[in-house]
């Protein structure tokens, strides 16, 4: 990965911040009766405020995922055994999404945040690892499901502790869609062919 490499893929993944978190609040504000007589000034400065946040998502998103592959490349040289890794990133990965539903069970989030998060965080996961499986290997399966899962979630951690779903919503959903281009566009980056070994893959 070359600098420009990692600029557009910077710049790209702060901007698909900033779009899907304009959308997504826009759309919400809409249903807001108090929203509805704000003259064309205010809804400017609201999407310009919440493009800014968006980059700050996308942003923070790109660290987390540059941290995560500083980690694949530590625990690899680590690891003789490429299952060992792969099979504690699984591990990881269940524990986060039982993390979740005890953060938010018995909290001020609604009643069904506890199951519902987790389950659409984990088939939103897999969806994303199917199409990555698809373009490299079945190497791939379990380390997509990681860092989307586990990433996505630690990124997060802070609005768990707000306890209002639309903070949570806010965020989450950002944070993700930016880990999932991200995730879709590595093995694109390093130029690695369809061949390549399962253990190259949690790499990608």
């Amino acid at each position: 990965m070359n600098l420009r490499k990692w600029m557009k893929l910077f710049g790209t993944t702060i901007l698909i911040g900033a779009i899907v978190t304009v959308a997504g609040s826009v759309t919400i504000q809409l249903f807001n009766p108090d929203f509805r007589n704000v003259e064309a000034s205010g809804w400017f400065s609201y999407i310009l405020m919440m493009a800014l946040i968006g980059m700050t998502f996308g942003a923070f998103a790109h660290m987390g995922f540059f941290a995560y592959l500083m980690l694949n490349y530590i625990a690899r040289s680590i690891f003789r055994r490429p299952y060992s890794w792969v099979a504690i990133q699984g591990f990881i990965a269940l524990f986060v999404l039982a993390e979740i539903a005890y953060w938010t069970y018995g909290t001020n989030f609604p009643n069904y945040t506890y199951w519902l998060i987790p389950l659409v965080l984990i088939i939103a996961s897999c969806v994303v690892a199917w199409l990555k499986v698809g373009q490299t290997s079945s190497g791939a399966w379990i380390p997509t499901i990681f860092f989307l899962v586990a990433i996505t979630s630690m990124e997060s951690v802070p609005v768990f502790k707000t306890g209002d779903i639309s903070s949570l919503l806010y965020q989450l959903i950002p944070l993700f869609i930016c880990n999932a281009y991200q995730i879709m566009q590595l093995h694109r980056i390093l130029g690695k062919s369809q061949d390549v070994a399962p253990i190259a893959a949690a790499a990608k």
